[in-house]
């Protein structure tokens, strides 16, 4: 009897990982604006989360939830199309594995040291202050994004074309993976270039579709399982 167990926990944790994001987007529209820019205005953004840090916590820690639930789905995903092309498949989820990794250590860095760093900007003196806010102090791990969007975006890619060529998914799942692999690219031309009014347009767009992929996926996956 074929094992179905990947395909039922990826098919879940996939489920989870969209809706996780969508939570992750609300908590992220409630937050004050000053904490939505952390890297453009750093002295409004210590100062708005040594106010009150808890939204912007709990968006992190969901944020890092959906990410490691994420690799089960990336898992179950690429074995649904891995006969097609097993090379291209098992180095690119590897890639896309390493991204959500990634994505993961960065938002439990914020937990654990943004509210920290904002009382001390808060308590400091002129020099502390000016340390804080050092251009690249509050700059993420993997700051323009190869690996938490491009690398991602490259798996999406492969796994939607394989399923493509081959029929295993609908037409119209495919080609919003290609849809999902356009954005994520366009995020990392928008870090790369400092186009900040694209990664906001972007950013709202992957908001739809990222989640769209991930529970549409999910419940076939459960379903084959």
């Amino acid at each position: 009897m074929k094992d179905t167990t990947l395909s039922k926990l990826g098919g879940t944790c996939s489920i989870l990982t969209g809706v996780s994001f969508i939570v992750a987007a609300v908590v992220y529209l409630l937050l004050p604006a000053e904490q939505q820019e952390a890297c453009r205005c750093p002295e409004k953004f210590l100062i708005s989360t040594a106010q009150n840090p808890t939204l912007l916590i709990v968006s992190y820690l969901v944020l890092a939830l959906g990410s490691l639930l994420g690799i089960a789905a990336v898992l179950a995903i690429s074995e649904s199309v891995r006969s097609a092309n097993e090379g291209w498949v098992r180095w690119t989820s590897t890639l896309a594995i390493i991204g959500l990794a990634v994505n993961a250590i960065v938002a439990f860095q914020h937990v654990a040291l943004d509210p920290d760093r904002a009382a001390a900007y808060v308590k400091g003196d002129a020099a502390v202050k000016a340390a804080l806010t050092v251009p690249g102090t509050l700059e993420d791990l993997d700051p323009q994004a190869w690996l938490r969007y491009g690398a991602f975006g490259l798996w999406v890619l492969v796994v939607s074309l394989l399923a493509l060529r081959g029929g295993t998914w609908p037409k119209p799942l495919a080609y919003l993976g290609i849809g999902v692999t356009i954005a994520a690219w366009l995020v990392v031309a928008g870090e790369v270039f400092q186009g900040q009014s694209l990664i906001a347009l972007i950013a709202g767009v992957s908001t739809i579709l990222v989640p769209v992929w991930y529970i549409w996926l999910g419940l076939r996956l459960r379903k084959a399982g």
